[in-house]
C-alpha cells in the first residue's frame, strides 16, 4: 500500500507540473484560449487532484465531482452547445444604442463591409476608427447577420473545446514510476 501511495503521488506530481507548465502529455504546448488572451489555463485543477490507495491499486482523481467533469471535458476536448439565453444570462442584455466594439468593426470589415466614398463616387472600405464612432452595436448586428447571409439570429451555436491532456503519464514518467516501484519492493524485503 505504501508502494502505491508513493506511486499515486508521484502521478499526482507530474499532473500539477504539466498544468504549471500548460503543456500536454506529449510535452507540446496547449493550443491557447480562443480570444487571444495569454492568462493560464485551468489554474485551479491541481489544488483538486487526490490519491486514494488500496491494498491492489491506487487512484489519482478528483475530489469534487464538478472539478472532475470540468478536468475531463478539457483532457478529452468536447463540442458544447450554448444558447442565446445561457448568453444573455451569463452577459446581460446587451445595449444596442452603445457604439460597435472594435471586435466587431473588425468582423464589419473582414465580411467586407464597405461605406460611399465623399463624393458619391464609388465605394471604400471603413476605417475601424470611423466603424466604431459611427454604428451602433444593434446596426452593427444587423449589418452582419445581412452581409453573411443568415436570415434571423442564430438561437444556438457550437464551441469547440480543444483537448488539453494533463492527466496520465508518458513513456518517459512510466519508466520512473516503474523503476521507483522495483527499488521500494527491494527495500521492503
Amino acid at each position: 500500500r505504501r508502494i502505491l501511495r508513493g506511486a499515486g503521488r508521484q502521478v499526482r506530481r507530474d499532473t500539477k507540473a504539466r498544468l504549471k507548465e500548460q503543456r500536454g502529455l506529449s510535452g507540446t504546448n496547449w493550443q491557447g484560449r480562443s480570444d487571444g488572451r495569454k492568462k493560464r489555463m485551468l489554474r485551479r485543477l491541481g489544488k483538486g487532484i487526490q490519491v486514494h490507495t488500496t491494498p491492489n491499486n491506487a487512484t489519482v482523481t478528483f475530489g469534487n465531482k464538478r472539478l472532475g467533469q470540468i478536468a475531463r471535458v478539457h483532457q478529452e476536448g468536447i463540442t458544447l452547445t450554448k444558447t442565446a439565453q445561457q448568453a444573455v444570462k451569463i452577459n446581460g442584455v446587451p445595449d444596442y444604442g452603445a457604439l460597435a466594439s472594435r471586435k466587431q468593426a473588425k468582423s464589419l470589415r473582414d465580411s467586407g463591409y464597405k461605406i460611399r466614398k465623399k463624393r458619391g463616387k464609388g465605394w471604400k472600405v471603413p476605417s475601424l476608427k470611423w466603424i466604431t464612432e459611427n454604428i451602433s452595436v444593434g446596426q452593427a448586428g444587423l449589418i452582419l447577420r445581412i452581409l453573411r447571409g443568415n436570415k434571423k439570429a442564430k438561437s444556438s451555436w457550437d464551441v469547440k473545446l480543444p483537448a488539453r491532456s494533463f492527466m496520465g503519464q508518458n513513456r518517459h514518467e512510466q519508466k520512473e514510476l516503474k523503476n521507483y516501484m522495483l527499488d521500494e519492493a527491494f527495500r521492503l524485503r
